[in-house]
Parts: C-alpha cells; structure tokens; sequence
C-alpha cells in the first residue's frame, strides 16, 4: 500500500450527524486490538489475530497513515476507514485507491458504516476529484456487499482469490448526470445525497 498522493494528512476531524472521522491516537489501542483480535469481524478476512501477538506488535499509536480514519462514537473509537492506494493486493486493484472499513460488532446494524464510509467518499471526492475508488470484499459477504450498492458501487467484476468468490465494484464522484449531455449541452443532478452516496 502507498500513499494516496497529492493529499494533505491528516485533514481536520469529518463530522457526521453520529460519528467524528480522525486520524487515530494512542487512546484508540486497545479498540485495535479488540477489532483485529475479534474473530466475528475477521469471517471473510482470513481469520482474527491472535490478541496476545497483537498485544505485543501493536504499536503505541496504531493505524496512523495517510487515508486511515478512525471511527468515533460518542468519544470512543469504533471502527476504522482506509483509503489506500494499493500494490499488489489484488490485481483488480493495484495503484487504485481502495476503501477498506472495520466495525466493531457492538457497532454493526446501527448505520454507523453506511454513514462514516459516505463522509469518507464525500472527502476524498473533494481531495482527488473525479479519481474512481474500488472495493473487493468475498461474494459471501452479504452485509459488505449491501453497504457497498447503498454507497453506490458498482459490480465490475467476481473472481476466485484466496480460495472464495470474490466481489469487486467501482465508485466515482462523476455519475452519468453529471457529464454534459452533448445535444443539450446541460448536465448535473445535485450534491452527492441527491445522487444516493449517502
């Protein structure tokens, strides 16, 4: 994974109706733990981490990296959002920035995914205009699939890797209204809460 470029990092805190999206601090480690250690979160990941390794390896200030976001509830971090820029992952996906999201169970079925992965694609629209995002997630994933048509991916693609269907989509800022329609010369539909983005 790379950078994601010409991007100032970290921006200042994205604040949602529910949610604070920031740059991670040391107060977040032992939610890092708990989200990488946790077995529910990692069904379609390959498996959790062992949580006495992660004790060890994790550093003091864990996941502080250009296009990681920190997901805050009420002053307490549940979940992380990266955008990344990937190398080598899957082929599908490299030099493409990537959106990546890890939520806490005590999180899930509240929304909270939905409208923090929105805020961060509402943010990177503005800070790399019109650059597509992508997002595999395994076809099994029914929950990941879901979150990615309501946050208006497309399906590009499903291929075998890592020994399971794959499901790999295509978000962009830029919609079909938004292209000047050639015999009119008008185009545009409104913000990106008009266009289903959130």
């Amino acid at each position: 994974m790379t950078e994601l470029g010409p991007v100032a990092w970290p921006p200042a805190p994205i604040r949602t109706e529910r949610l604070v999206l920031r740059e991670s601090e040391s107060r977040d480690r032992a939610a890092f733990i708990e989200l990488f250690a946790s077995p529910e979160v990692h069904v379609y990941l390959g498996g959790a981490r062992p949580r006495d390794e992660l004790e060890r390896s994790a550093p003091e200030v864990p996941g502080r990296r250009p296009g990681s976001f920190v997901i805050e509830l009420d002053g307490a971090m549940i979940g992380q959002i990266t955008l990344t820029r990937e190398t080598g992952h899957l082929p599908q996906a490299a030099g493409r920035v990537e959106l990546g999201y890890l939520f806490l169970p005590q999180a899930w079925g509240c929304g909270y995914a939905a409208e923090a992965c929105a805020a961060a694609l509402d943010w990177f629209a503005g800070a790399l205009p019109g650059e597509p995002v992508v997002l595999a997630t395994q076809a099994a994933n029914e929950r990941s699939r879901r979150l990615a048509a309501k946050l208006g991916f497309i399906e590009v693609e499903r291929f075998e890797a890592y020994g399971a269907e794959q499901w790999f989509g295509e978000w962009s800022s830029v919609t079909p209204c938004d292209l000047v329609d050639e015999a009119t010369g008008s185009g545009s539909c409104g913000d990106l809460a008009e266009r289903g983005h959130s």
